[in-house]
């Protein structure tokens, strides 16, 4: 095959045979696959627990990881779903919860009711076929191929399957973009993988891709207000706590946004800028809130935010002592979420984040 149209006619053809033998996989099998996704998906993916996740409903047969999603949602990390906006364009991804309204979209495929856009950082995507080289055969719209050639930054993909999906090649085209991996039955293969080193140096750096300086004080002013709200809103629920040791961990981390706080604010200065002396409106959001693990839920979510803007911001910062303190910002909040976590889980008698 050479030509477009003869690749897209054996596509069309190929595509109808595997969705067929998909649909006949036995239950048992889709619960091996599912399984096995969810096991490995968690050892080889980085930061699963703070990431936004753009994950798909089970249509036609595909893996269902809804469960492994509301796992990982409620380890603190976010989630959302693909929604087709308008034929042949990139797919938004909205925010979504457990027990969130839903509606039906395209195709009858239930999306959030709310529609609260969200850029995910890693995307579980279904695969029809796949070859060795991570190119993917999907249903033929080239919506995920739109929404990743427009990705800035472009979100880590896991394409899952099943074996019987595997091909020689599906002879990509110029409009295919390969996942960074694949996950089937027989397990977990990198086809980018991401590198180990999080920090890039200054000379990696492109003009291309580093942040102006406009657009770096605009998005540390955003991390001021946000630290500053966090330290207000954890320093009223560590008062609030009712058994010491959940005050303790609350203190840490009211302590921790304090201190980057003025971290941020000396930064903002040495780097010609006003620091903003606003507080950010997730002080009010957790304050609305009276349930301690709403309180807390709400918390870590705020605190992955933070995380991902800095995983996002970071390799695009070429200034060594600015670079270097974010980096701690970033790792102090991943611990964190997991102190937060922990507390969480806590049985209710000893939680007691509130008194009353």
């Amino acid at each position: 095959m050479k030509s477009w149209e003869e690749i897209r006619e054996w596509r069309r053809g190929k595509r109808a045979e595997l969705r067929s033998r998909r649909l006949s996989v036995p239950r048992e099998e889709k619960d091996r696959l599912r399984a096995i996704a969810t096991r490995l998906i968690r050892q080889h993916v980085p930061d699963i627990g703070i990431a936004c996740i753009g994950f798909y409903w089970p249509f036609k047969g595909e893996a269902d990881l809804r469960h492994f999603v509301r796992d990982v949602v409620a380890d603190g990390a976010e989630a959302a779903l693909p929604v087709v906006i308008e034929r042949a364009r990139p797919l938004e991804f909205w925010s979504w919860r457990p027990h969130a309204k839903m509606q039906r979209g395209v195709w009858n495929i239930p999306i959030p009711a709310d529609r609260i856009p969200v850029h995910p950082t890693l995307l579980l995507v279904p695969l029809v076929g796949f070859d060795g080289a991570g190119y993917r055969l999907g249903y033929g719209g080239g919506y995920y191929d739109r929404t990743l050639a427009g990705a800035s930054p472009r979100p880590m993909t896991v394409g899952i399957g099943y074996e019987l999906g595997r091909l020689d090649s599906i002879h990509p085209q110029p409009h295919d973009i390969p996942m960074d991996a694949i996950v089937t039955e027989n397990g977990f293969t990198w086809i980018t993988k991401p590198a180990d080193d999080r920090q890039s140096t200054a000379g990696s750096i492109t003009d291309a891709a580093r942040m102006d300086h406009a657009t770096l004080l605009d998005l540390l002013g955003q991390m001021l207000e946000a630290e500053r709200a966090g330290a207000r809103s954890v320093g009223r629920m560590s008062n609030e706590a009712a058994m010491p040791a959940a005050g303790m961990v609350l203190r840490d981390v009211a302590r921790d946004e304090a201190r980057f706080c003025a971290m941020l604010t000396t930064q903002i200065r040495r780097l010609g800028g006003v620091p903003s002396l606003a507080t950010g409106a997730f002080y009010d959001k957790v304050m609305a809130l009276t349930d301690a693990d709403q309180r807390l839920d709400l918390l870590n979510r705020g605190q992955g935010w933070v995380v991902r803007r800095l995983q996002e911001a970071l390799p695009r910062i070429d200034d060594a002592a600015l670079r270097a303190d974010l980096q701690e910002m970033l790792d102090v909040h991943v611990r964190n979420i997991a102190a937060c976590t922990r507390l969480s889980q806590l049985p209710k008698p000893e939680q007691r984040l509130m008194h009353g």
